[in-house]
């Protein structure tokens, strides 16, 4: 797996679009919604965790605040 920051695979990172992406893992329960709704962005690692993956420009804004919107303990912070 190709994370966006391999130093930082949950974020914070900045996007091309000027969106800057992160995933509190503490919250994480690795659900997978944000997997199935942006698939481009959002990965889940070994630990169960979302992650940030190094193709996250491949989705649009609206996608990724989709999946923000989808997480069930609103782990995602986009802004």
């Amino acid at each position: 797996m190709d994370f966006k920051d391999a130093s930082k695979p949950s974020g914070p990172v900045t996007l091309a679009s000027g969106q800057t992406v992160a995933v509190n893992r503490d919250a994480c329960i690795g659900c997978g919604g944000c997997t199935a709704i942006a698939p481009n962005t959002f990965g889940i690692d070994e630990e169960g965790k979302s992650t940030i993956l190094a193709s996250a420009d491949a989705d649009s804004k609206e996608t990724i605040t989709s999946a923000k919107d989808g997480c069930p303990v609103a782990a995602i912070s986009v802004d």
